[in-house]
């Protein structure tokens, strides 16, 4: 029989689980701009492989992270490399399972636009959370790339990532007027064209 647990992110908060800045893994949904320029790395990369194991805690309690492993397609913001291991709490090994309410989830194979900072001492290695976290999928009737939210809705445009992001819908849902992948990256380009003017 599988077990399972829930662990509230705010208990880790209070025993040091996390060393990151809060505004990093702050759950209220930051700004576009926020998003850009809180974020160590933007990337846009593949999820190739990921992996959960058992690890103690500065206080010497057990937890569970799972690490995922990206080849990087393009750097947006940061050293350009050819891949990037996340770090997040949660995850199961074996009959044992740790679920963080919100956290985001990766299918292997599928490409994403991340917003990484606090990897490795933050207990969710992306600005906001859910906020950090893109997937770019085709549109199967035109071939063009658009981008999803982390529960499946269409991003219609760079300043919606504010917006809450509700429960993943039971079905799949339409991308239909989502933003391109080209035009959520060239407005993240911009953003950090302002900021070195300024």
């Amino acid at each position: 029989m599988k077990r399972s647990f829930l662990i509230l992110a705010t208990v880790f908060l209070l025993a040091g689980v996390c060393a990151a800045p809060c505004e990093a893994m702050s759950v209220i949904p930051p700004s576009f701009s926020k998003l850009v320029h809180n974020a160590d790395q933007i990337v846009r990369a593949q999820a190739v492989s990921s992996s959960s194991r058992w690890e103690t805690t500065s206080q010497g309690g057990q937890v569970i992270f799972t690490y995922v492993q990206f080849q990087v397609l393009a750097t947006l913001k940061g050293a350009a490399q050819g891949g990037i291991t996340l770090r997040f709490l949660g995850g199961q090994v074996g009959n044992d399972g740790m679920v963080i309410p919100d956290m985001p989830t990766f299918a292997i194979g599928s490409t994403y636009i991340l917003f990484v900072a606090g990897n490795g001492s933050a207990f969710c290695p992306l600005v906001g959370i859910q906020h950090g976290s893109y997937q770019v999928v085709s549109d199967p009737a035109t071939g063009a790339e658009r981008i999803a939210r982390a529960n499946g809705s269409p991003l219609k445009a760079a300043g919606d990532v504010s917006l809450p992001i509700e429960a993943p819908a039971t079905r799949a849902l339409s991308l239909d007027g989502a933003i391109t992948r080209s035009g959520f990256e060239g407005a993240i380009t911009q953003e950090l064209g302002h900021a070195r003017t300024q």
